[in-house]
């Protein structure tokens, strides 16, 4: 009996529970069905568009409006959906900010019940910022009332600007300043968050510029004092295949932008550096990467770049640099650059060719000589340069307006002192410009062996001074195009391979003959004294003395070296036995294999 009574309970206990469990079902659906039903008569879709005009108003200090009508979704969460909207500037005459193609927000349910909304979550689709500078220099873009005066505290009634997501968005620069450049900046999303105006704000958006994935982190843990044009810490970096570049340090958004802090910025290639920011190829540029690490810091009309790491190809400097801006004059640059090695020689010459006039890159540098004034001090332990071999080099770079130059005070070259001064053209660095140079008790047959000149050369310690001209773009100046003249000096020195004996005899017996039967021995001399002139392709010698122990040799004459002839008359007289009377003789062929004439069989011959 015991057992039939606890079996009944259990039934009635199973069935009461399914019968709650039912109930409780059934009261969940029509709560749920309830709440569907009910909410969208309580929502205000005209609130909420109230609610997001106001917000983006806050935002961008202009004026908006939602076109379309609104869509609320309440399940499986409240999402407000606006299908577009515009901003324009306030004013007489309003001007397009930006065009905004969908957005996105959730909002709390208790505040929409309210009639005072609280969207959060909001996600810009498809926006478009125009930026237009006029020639005037205002800004379309005007300061909303959350960016306080410097000296004001932010209005305390202004809402945060909270979560942003951005979803190929686009920016627009239309400058119409005289030498302003248009910039579309495609394909930008990422999040912006800032939840209150007290705490910190960080943005993480990336965009494609010119086929290349870029991305752009901001945080700053004071904004409001940022855009207040208060000093502010800051973080920023910009990320991309060809270009990195990263600051942290303390700045602010005064008139005057100030910052000071930590700048690094890296360039894996400067080729395709230089092909990303014009636009096309760059393959003349060496293949190197740059670097720059340093501590920048910025005044009112000043920036300073202190432990400055440079890197650029194969050179590496360190040093400092200053740039001043000056009321009346043009801006200036000053500094000192000590470099270990520079090595030119994977630099081609064809890297300086301009792609056109319209070429940015161009204009950039043309804009940089005529309107700044540098002064910059130089050192390298080391130079390469093509046949040159330069170390301890002190040089200086000035550019003042349309003058600039390069000067080399010293360096040690093939165990002599060489100065230079390289000076480009007033009217533009396609206009060429001039060099002179003096290389001083210097080992010469290092120097000329190193220039591919075989035969018999004078060679021993001396001076050599040059000075030489052309009025073409270095780039495009061929040996013909140069003209000057130089000087050359030497004192107890040989040309190798010249037999004064023998050649004097060949000459006598008045035959022509190889400058080769001549190369037995050498013709050491106590003085030699060189003068030459170049233009239109043709080097005159117009003196040629060697004073030595077993005569005196002179030459004049002309070299054509656009194809290496020569043609050369000379005298050469030598002590000995049989004749003591000077013989004269023409050079013809080419250098080293030169024909000699006696002079006697061209004025008369058999």
């Amino acid at each position: 009996m015991t057992r039939l009574i606890r079996k009944i309970s259990r039934v009635l206990r199973l069935r009461l529970r399914r019968r709650h469990f039912v109930w409780s079902a059934a009261i969940g659906v029509v709560l749920a069905i309830g709440y569907n039903a009910a909410l969208p008569l309580l929502v205000s879709t005209t609130g909420v568009r109230a609610t997001m005009e106001r917000t983006l108003d806050s935002w961008s200090g202009g004026k908006s409006r939602i076109n379309g009508e609104p869509e609320i979704r309440f399940w499986p969460e409240l999402l407000l959906t606006l299908p577009s909207a515009t901003i324009e500037s306030t004013g007489l005459e309003p001007r397009r900010l930006a065009e905004i193609g969908r957005i996105t927000a959730s909002f709390n349910p208790l505040s929409a019940l309210l009639g005072d909304p609280t969207l959060e979550d909001i996600s810009l689709v498809d926006p478009i910022i125009t930026i237009e500078r006029q020639a005037d220099g205002t800004i379309n873009w005007q300061k909303p009332q959350w960016i306080a005066p410097p000296e004001a505290a932010a209005p305390a009634q202004e809402s945060p600007i909270g979560d942003i997501a951005v979803v190929n968005g686009r920016v627009i620069v239309l400058d119409r300043m005289p030498a302003g450049n248009d910039v579309d900046i495609p394909g930008i999303s990422g999040t912006i968050k800032w939840p209150a105006f007290a705490e910190r704000l960080s943005a993480q958006l990336s965009a494609r510029l010119s086929g290349e994935e870029v991305a752009w982190a901001f945080v700053c843990e004071d904004p409001l004092a940022f855009f207040a044009r208060r000093n502010a810490s800051l973080k920023t970096s910009i990320t991309s295949a060809p270009l990195t570049f990263s600051f942290e340090g303390v700045g602010n958004l005064s008139s005057v932008p100030f910052a000071s802090g930590h700048l690094q910025m890296s360039a894996p290639s400067l080729a395709t550096l230089v092909q990303w920011y014009q636009g096309n190829s760059a393959t003349t540029l060496s293949p190197g990467g740059i670097s720059i690490d340093t501590r920048v810091t910025t005044g009112e009309k000043t920036l300073k770049l202190d432990d400055l790491a440079f890197t650029m190809g194969g050179a590496s400097a360190t040093g400092v640099l200053d740039f001043a801006l000056q009321d009346g004059k043009a801006p200036r640059m000053e500094g000192t650059l000590a470099f270990d090695r520079i090595d030119l020689n994977g630099v081609s010459v064809a890297a300086l060719t301009p792609l056109g006039r319209d070429d940015r890159l161009w204009r950039l540098v043309e804009t940089f000589v005529g309107a700044w004034h540098t002064d910059i001090r130089l050192s390298s332990q080391e130079v390469l340069a093509g046949p040159f071999h330069l170390t301890d080099v002190a040089a200086g770079v000035l550019i003042d307006g349309k003058r600039a130059s390069l000067d080399i005070g010293d360096s040690n070259f093939a165990n002599g002192s060489l100065s230079a001064r390289a000076v480009f053209s007033e009217q533009g660095l396609e206009h060429g410009g001039r060099l002179q140079a003096r290389l001083k008790d210097a080992d010469f047959a290092a120097v000329l062996g190193g220039f591919g000149l075989n035969g018999p050369v004078p060679a021993g310690r001396g001076i050599l001074s040059i000075d030489v001209g052309t009025d073409h773009a270095l780039w495009a100046t061929r040996l013909g195009d140069i003209s000057g003249n130089l000087t050359f000096s030497l004192a107890d020195g040989s040309i190798t391979g010249f037999d004064a004996y023998a050649f004097a005899d060949l000459v006598r017996k008045g035959e022509f003959f190889s400058l080769s039967q001549a190369n037995e021995a050498s013709f050491d001399f106590q003085a030699a004294n060189i003068k030459a002139s170049f233009a239109d392709g043709t080097a005159r010698l117009d003196r040629a003395d060697f004073v030595g122990t077993s005569g005196n040799m002179s030459v004049t004459g002309v070299i054509p070296y656009r194809n290496g002839s020569l043609a050369l008359a000379g005298t050469l007289q030598t002590e000995t036995p049989s004749s003591n009377q000077p013989v004269r003789f023409f050079v013809g062929g080419s250098w080293p294999n030169a024909v000699i004439s006696p002079l006697s069989v061209l004025v008369a011959p058999k």
